[in-house]
């Protein structure tokens, strides 16, 4: 087999695994390779484009492993561009996070103010399924 790519992108569990040694353990032949390494991760962020994982992923993600919330995966699996392994299947804990000097201390107090998350992702569905109680969608 060819070298394991594994690409990274604002979440944690695949350098934890790393640091325990789990791919080693594995005897996995391996390669890291950040998405977004030597980038302002503002800007590479926040970009006006549209761009999610779904379209990273039909664009053809060079990866042999990756995660994405489960409808960008679902929908990218059916449509022949990646395979989806359900069994690895999770759920974590999300939230709004501001410094304790922010004047945003309840969500209505976010009326307005750029939010940032990632297009077609996990974290862009719950934000606005969570939000939308207290902000209606206009």
């Amino acid at each position: 087999m060819s070298k394991f790519l594994i690409t990274p992108h604002f979440r944690l569990h695949e350098w934890v695994a790393e640091d325990k040694g789990y791919f080693k353990a594995e005897g996995l032949d391996y390669e890291f390779r950040e998405a977004f390494k030597g980038q302002d991760l503002a800007r590479a962020h926040a970009t006006a484009n549209k761009v999610g994982a779904y379209q990273n992923i039909e664009a053809g993600r060079d990866s042999n492993v990756s995660c994405a919330c489960h409808w960008t995966v679902n929908v990218a699996a059916s449509k022949g561009h990646a395979k989806m392994y359900a069994d690895a299947y999770s759920v974590s804990p999300s939230a709004v996070f501001v410094p304790p000097e922010s004047p945003i201390k309840t969500p209505e107090d976010l009326r307005g103010v750029p939010i940032s998350v990632g297009h077609q992702s996990g974290s862009h569905y719950s934000t606005i399924q969570a939000l939308e109680q207290y902000m209606p969608l206009s």
